[in-house]
C-alpha cells in the first residue's frame, strides 16, 4: 500500500496502466473521471444550493457580502462536499480488481452531513468534561423587539448575549434578595464565593426558521465554594433569573448603543415587568447524554433537517414544522432563492464558538481531582475511536465504507488525490 499525500495525473496513469480497469474511468478528453465509482449521494439541501446558489448570490451580493461574508466559501464547500472537487482517496479491491473513489467531505458545520459528525464530536467532548451529577436545562430568550440587534454586528452582540447569561447565573449564585421582618427588600451576599459549572449552547432559529437567537445551558446541580466545599444546588429562583437577565442584558446593550437605545429600553422594562422569559423548570432526560444531544443537535448543522423538506420541485421548496404556540402542523412554500436566504440568516462565522464552557467546567480547579467524572478515564480514548469515519458509518448504516460495493471485500488504500 502506497501512501502519497499528493498525486499528479501521470502518477495515476502509471498505476492505471499496471492493471486492467473499465474505460469509463476516464473522461472523453482523456482526463481522470473522478465520478467513476464515486457513489456520491447529494442531499436535498445540497441540491438546492447547487441549483440556485449562483443566481441567489448574484441577485443579493451586496447584502450577503455585508451580513454573511463567509457565505461564498461555506456554500461552495457544501456544494463540493464528497463530489471530488475537494479531492478524493482512491481504493482498489484486491479481489475483483476494481477501483473506488471516496470523495473528501467539506467539514462545514453548515453541511447537513458533516454537521452531524461535528455534533457527535462536541457531545463526546462535553460528556468527557462533565461530572457525574444531575444537570438542569435553562433556556434564556429575548423578546422579538431585540432580535434584530443580535443579527448584525453578529459576533459582538452574540458575545454580549453569552456574557449576559453568564453574569445572570453568577449573580443568583452569590447574591440573593429577601424581605426582612419589616417587609423591606434587602440584598444578601454569600460570604463563601461559589462557582457554578455549566455549558452554554447558542441556537439562532425557531421551528419556522425565523431569526430567534436564544441560549440553552446545561448547569450542574452542584456548586463549588472558595473554601473547597461542594454543595448541592437544586433551587433556582425563576423570577430572579428572568428579572436579572433582563436588566443585565439591557444594561449591556445600552452601554454599547448609547442614548439611542434608551426609549426601547424603557419600553421593554415597562412591558416586560416580570423580566425576559427564562425557562428553568426541571426537565427529565433519559440521561445526561440525551440532554446534551438535545441541545447540541442544532449547534453544528444547517438549521433544518432533510426530513422536514416536504417537496423540492426544482423551483420551489416546501418545508414543514410544528408550532410551539398551537402545537399544529404547518407547511411553508418558498422559492429556492428565498429558502437559501432564510438559511443564510443562520450561517455563523467559521471559527465562532457556539458552545462554551463556564465556571468549574471551563478549566481545572483545586477540587478537580476529587470530583467523579461522568466518563471514566480508561474509557475515554476508546469512546473517541468510535467516532472515526469507518466505525461511524458502519454503526449508522450497517456497512463498511471501505468494503468493495461489488464483492464486499476490504479495499486497499492506494492514492490520495488533491
Amino acid at each position: 500500500m502506497e501512501n502519497i499525500e499528493t498525486i499528479k495525473e501521470y502518477e495515476f496513469l502509471e498505476f492505471y496502466n499496471s492493471r486492467t480497469f473499465d474505460a469509463n474511468c476516464f473522461n472523453e478528453d482523456g482526463s481522470l473521471n473522478k465520478n467513476y465509482n464515486s457513489f456520491k449521494s447529494t442531499g436535498v439541501i445540497a441540491s438546492i444550493f447547487e441549483d440556485y446558489w449562483e443566481k441567489t448570490y448574484l441577485e443579493n451580493k451586496t447584502l450577503i457580502d455585508k451580513y454573511r461574508p463567509n457565505a461564498t466559501i461555506e456554500i461552495q464547500k457544501i456544494i463540493d462536499c464528497a463530489n471530488k472537487n475537494l479531492g478524493c482517496s482512491l481504493y482498489v479491491c484486491p479481489h475483483c480488481n476494481d477501483i473506488v473513489f471516496i470523495g473528501h467531505t467539506c467539514k462545514s458545520r453548515f453541511c447537513s452531513s458533516c454537521g452531524y459528525k461535528y455534533k457527535n464530536n462536541r457531545v463526546e467532548n462535553i460528556l468527557q468534561t462533565a461530572y457525574n451529577c444531575n444537570h438542569r436545562q435553562i433556556v434564556f430568550t429575548i423578546p422579538e423587539q431585540l432580535r434584530a440587534y443580535f443579527f448584525f454586528p453578529f459576533e459582538n452582540r452574540i458575545n454580549m448575549l453569552f456574557k449576559a447569561v453568564r453574569n445572570t447565573i453568577y449573580s443568583i449564585l452569590n447574591v440573593s434578595f429577601k424581605k426582612n421582618k419589616k417587609g423591606i427588600l434587602k440584598k444578601y451576599t454569600s460570604k463563601v464565593k461559589y462557582t457554578p459549572g455549566f455549558f452554554a449552547f447558542l441556537h439562532t432559529f425557531g421551528r419556522n426558521l425565523k431569526w430567534n437567537p436564544h441560549i440553552h445551558i446545561l448547569i450542574a446541580e452542584i456548586k463549588l465554594g472558595s473554601d473547597n466545599t461542594c454543595k448541592p444546588w437544586k433551587f433556582f429562583d425563576y423570577d430572579a433569573l428572568s428579572l436579572r437577565f433582563q436588566k443585565i442584558l439591557l444594561d449591556l446593550l445600552s452601554k454599547d448603543l448609547g442614548k439611542s437605545f434608551n426609549k426601547l429600553k424603557s419600553f421593554l422594562f415597562k412591558n416586560y415587568s416580570k423580566g425576559f422569559y427564562v425557562y428553568a423548570e426541571h426537565k427529565e432526560f433519559k440521561d445526561f447524554k440525551s440532554g446534551v444531544e438535545y441541545v447540541t443537535r442544532y449547534c453544528g448543522r444547517v438549521p433544518i433537517s432533510e426530513n422536514r423538506i416536504v417537496n423540492y420541485d426544482g423551483s420551489n421548496v416546501t418545508f414543514s414544522y410544528i408550532d410551539h404556540k398551537d402545537n399544529k402542523y404547518h407547511e411553508i412554500t418558498l422559492s429556492a432563492s428565498e429558502f437559501i436566504l432564510i438559511l443564510l440568516r443562520h450561517l455563523l462565522p467559521t471559527q465562532f464558538k457556539i458552545i462554551r464552557y463556564y465556571g468549574f467546567y471551563r478549566k481545572k480547579h483545586s477540587m478537580h481531582h476529587k470530583m467523579i467524572p461522568l466518563i471514566k478515564k480508561h474509557l475515554r480514548s476508546f469512546r473517541k475511536k468510535l467516532l472515526n469515519y469507518e466505525l461511524s458509518i458502519s454503526m449508522a448504516f450497517h456497512r463498511n465504507p471501505f468494503n468493495c460495493p461489488k464483492c464486499n471485500t476490504k479495499m486497499d488504500f492506494v492514492l490520495y488525490i488533491n
